[in-house]
Formats: C-alpha cells, sequence, structure tokens
C-alpha cells in the first residue's frame, strides 16, 4: 500500500502564524495576503534546502472573487506539481483551510479524482477514493 501524501490549500487571508506548524506535515499552498506572505517568507528563509514539491507555495487571487472560487481556479496547477506526472506517489488527499465544500468544489475536485470528502471546522478534506 502507498503512503498517503496529503497537499494543504489555504485559502483563509488571515491564516498567517499557523503555517508554519502546517509547513512542517506537508507542502501548502496559501493565498497571497500580507499576512500569509510575511508568515511564507519566514518559513521560506528557515528552510532553504525545501522545494516547491515540499513547501510552501503562494498564489494571488482576485478580492472580488470567493475563496471557492480562489480554490478552484487553483487546484488544476496543485494537481500539475503534486499529480501524477509530477510525485511519486502523486497526492492523494488535499486539506482545505477557509473554503466551504460547495457543489462547485465538489466537481471542481471530481474532475481530478478526488471524491470523498469529510468536512471539518474551518475546512474539509477531498481525498481519492482508496
Amino acid at each position: 500500500m502507498l503512503p498517503t501524501y496529503s497537499v494543504a490549500m489555504v485559502l483563509d487571508t488571515e491564516f498567517a502564524d499557523r503555517l508554519l506548524a502546517l509547513a512542517s506535515r506537508m507542502p501548502v499552498w496559501i493565498v497571497d495576503t500580507p499576512a500569509n506572505r510575511s508568515a511564507a517568507q519566514r518559513f521560506w528563509d528557515s528552510n532553504q534546502s525545501r522545494t516547491d514539491l515540499d513547501g510552501v507555495t503562494t498564489f494571488k487571487v482576485d478580492p472580488a472573487q470567493t475563496p471557492e472560487t480562489w480554490l478552484s481556479n487553483v487546484l488544476g496547477d496543485v494537481d500539475l506539481h503534486h499529480g501524477q506526472y509530477s510525485h511519486n506517489p502523486p497526492y492523494s488527499a488535499v486539506e482545505v483551510f477557509g473554503a466551504t465544500l460547495t457543489p462547485e468544489v465538489r466537481e471542481a475536485f471530481a474532475e481530478f479524482g478526488l471524491i470523498d470528502f469529510v468536512q471539518r471546522p474551518g475546512g474539509f478534506v477531498a481525498a481519492r477514493r482508496s
């Protein structure tokens, strides 16, 4: 059985200092806001040997859109960097912080084979069926 490989997607614009603990467990994609960028910079400064496959990646968003739209818009990039063509094993789960599990979000995840969902406070986990 292959080990579980999870990626975090953070849509919370004020996640900030919680980033360091999360990034010590898994790769993180986090919305680029002043608070989150500051925390990401601290992570980068203290983890020089990390790569884009196991570190922190920030991404720009349109503040007029919803976190769920941001999530859907960046999911393809996450798949490109952590999916079957970039990582062995490919990611099998995405831990989401700061977004709601809407029908549109479920559909976006299903396009990448993530069809099992567990809701939790402040987000959810999307996983491939085992």
